[in-house]
């Protein structure tokens, strides 16, 4: 039986990354949260870890899940890219939300 647990490391290093890729300061996700630069910073050094109502208006921020924020850092990544891809070939192709589920479904097959 697989066993989850919290990895705080992944947590503070996505929640870097994440800032980094979206191209916002500290002081920015610091003022969404409501927070001071400092608290915030906290949360990116691993000196304290953000209460659930904070994770989920990170993950909203940034577009991913609660669950995403604490996966391991490359696999986030790599989930991120994968994601601007296809919204770039929905875009490009203009494609439905369907059309763009089926292609997902036969680039996975």
């Amino acid at each position: 039986m697989e066993q989850n647990t919290f990895n705080k490391d992944f947590l503070t290093e996505n929640l870097k990354n994440l800032r980094h890729y979206c191209g916002f300061k500290t002081f920015e996700v610091a003022y969404f949260l409501n927070l001071s630069s400092s608290a915030y910073g906290y949360y990116e050094s691993g000196r304290s870890t953000p209460p659930l109502e904070k994770l989920i208006k990170l993950a909203v921020l940034y577009g991913v899940t609660v669950e995403d924020l604490v996966r391991h850092p490359s696999e986030l990544m790599a989930h991120i890219e994968l994601e601007r891809k296809l919204a770039d070939i929905k875009r490009e192709l203009n494609l439905t939300e369907e059309q763009l589920f089926l292609f997902k479904f036969i680039m996975n097959d």
